[in-house]
């Protein structure tokens, strides 16, 4: 069985309305080769935005993700001003999928399928791993996300995003990313998802 994975990383994410816009595809596809793929995630829907926890698709791993410390506004290019912010990630492997990925009385678990177009970069010193996304989301309507995530030890962390985030977001990033659509997955979902229970797991005083 695998060992229990830990993952330090800064990020910064944009989410829209629809399908990713054609223009946000053709700049990602202008840094490289890229890999898309589809899977589904199961999400419990987060009652603050600082913690997330979700079930890979397939069930192969349960990933618990808590935000180190506040979000930091910054401003990457003329029309492209978003929220940093720093996730800690523990991923556990699971050796079958647990009941909740067939069913759920609750109600607080909600599926996201994701189509992620993703460019990798680590042709840098040191350990910091990059990754760009644009993906399609369905979880039940149609939405969009824009990330870079970089991962690593903190210090090569910091200094591979700013320097990834300069060449990225630049003058002639093609979007429009507004700094009110900036936040990470776990306050999409307190936006998208349903956040309480249903009434049939509750005691009779609380419903």
């Amino acid at each position: 069985m695998e060992h229990v994975t830990e993952t330090n990383a800064l990020e910064v994410r944009w989410f829209g309305s629809g399908t990713p816009p054609p223009a946000l595809d053709e700049w990602l596809a202008r840094w490289g080769t890229t890999d898309t793929a589809t899977r589904t995630d199961l999400y419990v829907a987060p009652p603050v935005p600082s913690s997330n926890l979700k079930l890979r698709g397939g069930g192969d791993a349960i990933e618990l993700k808590r935000r180190l410390g506040p979000p930091e506004r910054r401003a990457f290019g003329p029309d492209v001003i978003g929220s940093v912010e720093q996730w800690y990630k523990w991923r556990f492997p699971l050796a079958r999928a647990p009941p909740t990925s067939t069913g759920d009385a609750t109600g607080l678990w909600t599926p996201v399928t994701k189509t992620r177009t993703l460019r990798t970069f680590d042709d840098w010193p040191g350990d910091a791993l990059a990754h760009v996304e644009v993906s399609e989301l369905t979880a039940p309507a149609t939405a969009w996300t824009c990330c870079l995530e970089v991962s690593g030890p903190p210090a090569e962390t910091a200094a591979a995003f700013d320097t990834l985030a300069d060449d990225l977001f630049g003058d002639d990033f093609p979007v429009a990313l507004a700094a009110d659509r900036s936040f990470g997955y776990a306050e999409w979902l307190r936006r998208v998802a349903e956040t309480e229970p249903t009434a049939d797991v509750l005691v009779p005083s609380q419903r």
